[in-house]
């Protein structure tokens, strides 16, 4: 069985299912943002999501993973931690050694100070995080990755032109790939829909992409609004299928799943 504390979140919603959830059976996936700590407990196999809790960066502690952790009193059988950190650059794998190159400050502003390797994608990931989120997420007992990196093997590059649109409140992450091969892996400050169309319509012109042959997939907060906006400039807009990660029930109406599709994707 999979037990928890209590725990004191902004949002929380629980399955009944979650009362004979078993912790071989389940995996606990956490992600570390800059306004927030969101964290679910699913089905390793049905995907079925049991439990779903956010705290508001007002809210953390001084160790928010480990708050995170104490609140389980039995671990599901698998955790996986990923942290959002738009200040990356990527480098091909063959490029990368032991040690963070001096380079990334020229490139970052700062040096990097986190290092994250996708084997199956061949990238390497040089990420500058300031002192307080390197302090906060650090966790001795997780392996930390960047969201960018498993993103990007979840979701596989294809052969059409398709840019994957994650609307965060202050940002927006795109990816961008054809050939199957990525193109464009980037995060933009975006804070409303003329932003939105300039960058989507940007990245479009810089690969020599028609718009009318590109599709659109859309996630995170505000997508619904954004869908009609993006509709007159790109012919193939639509919804991310929440269904293709995850499987939730009636009992999570609550939940804003599209909001949260990266930590479903974990």
């Amino acid at each position: 069985m999979v037990t928890t504390k209590i725990l004191t979140v902004s949002q929380n919603n629980l399955d009944p299912a979650f009362a004979n959830a078993k912790a071989g059976e389940s995996t606990l996936s956490i992600l570390y943002q800059q306004d927030g700590l969101s964290f679910l407990v699913r089905h390793k196999t049905t995907r079925q999501v049991y439990l779903f809790g956010y705290h508001p960066r007002q809210s953390w502690g001084k160790n928010p993973i480990g708050d995170v952790l104490a609140g389980f009193q039995e671990l599901p059988s698998e955790v996986i931690y990923a942290i959002e950190a738009p200040h990356t650059v990527l480098i091909p794998e063959l490029m990368s050694g032991g040690e963070i190159p001096g380079w990334t400050e020229t490139v970052l502003g700062q040096k990097a100070n986190f290092m994250d390797l996708s084997s199956a994608n061949s990238m390497t990931f040089l990420t500058y995080l300031n002192d307080s989120d390197l302090s906060l997420s650090q966790s001795d007992t997780l392996v930390c990755r960047h969201n960018w990196a498993v993103q990007l093997e979840r979701l596989k590059p294809t052969v059409h032109p398709k840019i994957w649109v994650h609307v965060y409140s202050d940002s927006v992450q795109i990816f961008a790939s054809t050939a199957s091969k990525w193109q464009v892996i980037n995060s933009f400050p975006c804070s409303n829909e003329s932003e939105l169309v300039y960058h989507l319509g940007n990245v479009s012109e810089q690969l020599g992409w028609d718009r009318t042959a590109t599709e659109i997939e859309l996630s995170g907060y505000s997508a619904r609004a954004y869908k009609p906006v993006l509709e007159p400039y790109f012919s193939k807009v639509q919804l991310c299928n929440i269904q293709q990660w995850a499987k939730i029930s009636s009992a999570l109406s609550d939940f804003d799943a599209l909001a949260f599709v990266n930590l479903l994707r974990l």
